[in-house]
């Protein structure tokens, strides 16, 4: 079986939901592909702020080096600066979602351990966001 990209990204238009998987190790060359996918995938939306929802598939995404973690980081604050909706992060650990928690700040984001809470989460817009 041929080795899955370490990611991939897509967005639904008429939800406008941005979904993206994340699995494997990383390195800093993947982190810059990562970007510029996410960038495409959202490049129709125009100017900033985009108001759209996320979810993340990463229950296949190890806990990660520490530049890489830093360099995701740095994504997700340029992101937050840029968007208005909610993301959700789906992760396969509780190591994961301590990693996550810490590393991604931004209003409007939540880790989960489950796909259904964070589906659940993401179609009840009057949940608190915290």
């Amino acid at each position: 079986m041929p080795d899955l990209a370490p990611f991939d990204v897509a967005f639904d238009r008429s939800a406008r939901l941005l979904r993206w998987t994340m699995r494997g190790f990383w390195t800093m060359a993947d982190v810059a592909a990562f970007a510029g996918a996410m960038r495409a995938a959202i490049g129709h939306l125009g100017a900033p702020p985009h108001r759209s929802d996320g979810l993340c598939d990463s229950r296949e995404f190890p806990v990660q080096s520490g530049p890489v973690s830093a360099a995701l980081g740095e994504i997700d604050r340029i992101g937050s600066a840029t968007r208005q909706g909610r993301f959700a992060i789906v992760v396969g650990s509780t190591m994961n979602k301590l990693q996550a928690e810490r590393t991604l700040k931004g209003e409007g984001v939540r880790v989960f351990l489950s796909m259904q809470e964070a589906e659940a989460w993401l179609q009840d817009k009057h949940m608190d966001s915290t």
